[in-house]
């Protein structure tokens, strides 16, 4: 049992914890070699801060890294066992047997949250205060922290319970729980804008009507029926920009932060509107949807064949709650390995996306719109290759003015 936990706990660390490591090393030696330079698109002061920005948190996301393999460590070597056993204290035998397993997943997930606390909370109160983004209050935050918590008791417990039942009574489980997974993936884009988001943000009907005017008739263009057109109070939590079309069907609605409206024209609204439009016009959120579930397929087939050696060396049973934590314990070093393929598609969608917005508006109103974007935002313009390949899902600002035949001056 010991040699398979070293080779499972060796396979995490070389195919995630090292690579991810040495990518966040060299964007940070290429973001120091940039800043050496004459700074581009934002004025210096600007420049310098977006990149000191990047750099802490790179750092952070290393220690984010280390944090992750110790606790990974600590979970499969005794954590595990250690939690069961208080669970059976603390849980009768009379209990049903498949809530007991759903209690096990939802103590993982809750011990995995707590653990995660600490570098959220110097994120946001320490760090994103530090460069003026984050606009959180403590209050505010352990409000959004309780409705976290008791939306993934109520609706986690729900899927978990749903999975659970299905690999312990059906033979081809992880195709049948893929296929439920994933039509919870796409209930959940269908509701997330009527029935969730409103739990943590305020939606306003837009109250300009000009510029109600101008965006019904852009929508209009090309025949995106939404159920309205809001703003959003996005400058209670933070103040960076930025605007989507969220939901799916009837649901479809046009979602503006507050802070957007107060730092970019109304052309550049326009232009940026015009950018989202082409996602939905190339439907691309389907294609989104068509390469998570091949993701999510590809974790369920790997899981679905795992040996129950590995159950038994983790202090598992092979059953549907050991599966549904083991599935979770990888699903990050899956994820990595399917990022430059996510990353390719949407990159390519994102300057197709571009194209369709700059037709409807202008290159120039679109690029200016892009340039007023990383200013406000303090986004650091230049990124190492390697960097981009795994984790860009847009092109480097740069790249994408360059498309739009921008004249950077520099």
């Amino acid at each position: 049992m010991l040699h398979t936990l070293i080779i499972f706990v060796g396979l995490f660390i070389c195919a995630y914890t090292l690579p991810s490591i040495i990518l966040a090393i060299l964007q940070i030696r290429h973001i120091k070699t940039e800043l050496q330079k004459p700074a581009i698109l934002l004025e210096s002061e600007d420049y310098y801060q977006a990149g000191e920005y990047a750099i802490a948190s790179l750092h952070l996301d290393i220690i984010n890294r280390f944090l992750e393999i110790i606790t990974f460590i600590l979970w499969v070597s005794f954590g595990f066992g250690l939690l069961q056993k208080q669970l059976h204290i603390l849980i009768p035998d009379s209990f049903n047997p498949i809530w007991q397993s759903v209690a096990l997943v939802l103590s993982f997930m809750f011990i995995s949250s707590i653990i995660e606390l600490p570098l959220s909370l110097y994120k946001t109160f320490g760090l994103d205060k530090k460069f003026g983004f984050s606009k959180q209050t403590p209050k505010l935050f352990l409000i959004d922290l309780y409705k976290h918590f008791l939306l993934s008791l109520v609706i986690g417990g729900l899927i978990v319970f749903l999975l659970i039942f299905i690999i312990e009574k059906v033979a081809l489980w992880w195709i049948v729980g893929f296929i439920v997974l994933l039509s919870v993936v796409i209930l959940a884009n269908f509701i997330y804008p009527t029935l969730i988001a409103p739990l943590f943000n305020k939606f306003t009907p837009l109250d300009d009507e000009n510029l109600k005017a101008r965006i019904e008739s852009l929508l209009n263009t090309i025949g995106f029926k939404s159920n309205g057109i809001f703003v959003i109070d996005a400058s209670r939590r933070d103040g960076r920009l930025n605007a989507y079309f969220g939901g799916l069907g009837k649901n479809k609605r046009v979602v503006l932060f507050d802070t957007l409206l107060d730092k970019i024209s109304a052309d550049g609204l326009i232009a940026i509107l015009g950018h989202e439009l082409g996602h939905f016009k190339h439907k691309d959120i389907f294609k989104n949807i068509a390469i998570m579930a091949c993701v999510l397929f590809m974790l369920f087939v790997i899981v679905g064949h795992l040996p129950p050696q590995l159950f038994d060396a983790l202090g598992l049973a092979h059953n549907g709650a050991g599966i549904l934590i083991v599935m979770l314990l990888i699903s990050p070093m899956i994820g990595f390995w399917f990022m430059p393929l996510i990353g390719y598609f949407s990159r390519e969608a994102e300057y197709a996306a571009d194209e369709f917005g700059a037709n409807l508006s202008s290159k120039h109103c679109l690029a200016d719109a892009l340039v007023c974007l990383v200013n406000e935002n303090k986004s650091f313009p230049s990124s190492h290759p390697a960097y981009i390949f795994f984790y860009y899902t847009h092109p480097p600002l740069l790249q994408r003015l360059k498309a739009l035949d921008y004249d950077m001056q520099y």
